[in-house]
């Protein structure tokens, strides 16, 4: 449409006027989620026993399928799964499996095994002994543990090894 000063009228927002709203937009975005709180103990713990217990589920499925041995090596708040083979237990390379599970530094793990306390591994002549203290076997066997969570807050979770949520 023209106007009578001979200009066509538009209608619609400027690229600058849009721009400065997506702005604006983006910063009061950034001061709510900076606002927000952060996970408390207890929530965090929660999520790191469901990823654990994910994982433990998932191994476990594993060896009921391949017909394998597999285990979980834990040293301190980290830990890799490893298969049994011939020449013994090596470390899973492939797979969702091979990647190394890590708990948040918030969080500290007491691992019982057949109800004594975890032992870390031992150096054993310049190299790591890797014997797992968590196995899982071909026909769906779980050697007995009990994991507890603790939070720095003080919080506790515990699961063991028939794969359940006690609360």
């Amino acid at each position: 449409m023209i106007s009578s000063t001979g200009r066509s009228k538009q209608r619609g927002f400027s690229l600058l006027e849009l721009l400065v709203v997506i702005f604006i937009i983006g910063l009061m975005s950034g001061v709510a989620v900076l606002t927000l709180p952060g996970k408390d103990g207890e929530a965090m713990l929660r999520e790191e026993r469901a990823e654990l217990m994910t994982s433990l589920r998932s191994a476990r499925s594993e060896a009921v399928f391949s017909g394998r041995s597999l285990g979980l090596l834990w040293n301190g708040s980290s830990g890799r799964y490893v298969t049994l083979t011939e020449s013994g237990w090596q470390p899973i390379t492939v797979g969702p499996l091979s990647r190394q599970l890590e708990l948040d530094s918030s969080v500290r793990a007491e691992i019982s095994i057949a109800g004594e306390p975890l032992k870390m591994p031992e150096e054993e002549e310049g190299r790591r002994q890797m014997t797992p203290q968590i196995q899982f076997l071909g026909d769906g066997q779980i050697s007995p543990f009990e994991w507890r969570l603790r939070s720095i807050d003080g919080d506790t979770l515990v699961f063991d090894d028939s794969l359940k949520v006690k609360d």
